[in-house]
């Protein structure tokens, strides 16, 4: 496998972790053909630097419905806090950069928190189940409305269906909204479906998270 030039690798990393993340922006922005990043982004994703993500039962080879993250959340603070500023830092201008940071942060937070809990979920037994991996899903739902899902995992068994809300600070009406989300989801059909919150004060929260990571 060949050796992705320094400079390319960390424009495509810095592109990514400022929020540029599907192929068709990063040609954009680098004024290349979307072809010609399609091997060193498979480098990133095979030394772990980036991940590509894919809705919940996408093909493999749709690149069109899938984007790119910066796997690792220290690599992906830097890139989205620290690389950008990089001037002001370095001439000592701290404070406007710590504003910046602080609005933005429980943001951030909730990126990581939604990481950490898909992947949990294969070593969580909930509703009497064991899980297969956990990925987000979005595209058109029923009736063509845009729908997002933080967490889709089918059971081992085939037969049911988890769907997860992931919010970091929980709402009141998180469960509605979760409810009226799963109504207009395609995949849905002739499978029994969970539901589940996962919040920072919910049913299930850091603590049961971050005990199943360790098993």
């Amino acid at each position: 496998m060949g050796i992705i030039p320094a400079l390319q690798s960390a424009s495509l990393l810095q592109l990514i972790g400022q929020g540029w993340q599907r192929l068709s922006e990063l040609a954009a922005r680098l004024e290349k053909p979307a072809t010609s990043l399609t091997r060193p982004l498979h480098r990133l994703v095979e030394l772990d630097l980036i991940v590509r993500q894919k809705p919940f039962g996408a093909h493999e080879r749709d690149s069109k419905r899938s984007f790119y993250r910066i796997s690792d959340p220290f690599l992906r603070f830097w890139y989205r806090y620290v690389a950008p500023h990089r001037s002001r830092l370095q001439s000592r201008q701290i404070a406007p950069v710590l504003d910046i940071i602080q609005e933005d942060f429980p943001h951030y937070v909730a990126g990581v928190w939604e990481d950490l809990v898909r992947m949990a979920i294969p070593h969580l037994e909930l509703f009497g189940k064991h899980w297969g991996a956990a990925q987000p899903w979005w595209g058109p739902g029923k009736q063509r409305v845009p729908l997002e899902l933080d967490v889709v995992a089918e059971s081992l068994d085939g037969s049911s269906l988890l769907i997860g809300s992931v919010k970091w600070r929980s709402r009141a009406a998180a469960w509605e909204e979760l409810r009226a989300q799963t109504e207009l989801f395609p995949e849905a059909r002739g499978r029994q479906i969970q539901l589940c919150l996962f919040s920072k004060t919910g049913e299930i929260g850091p603590a049961q998270v971050l005990e199943a990571l360790r098993h």
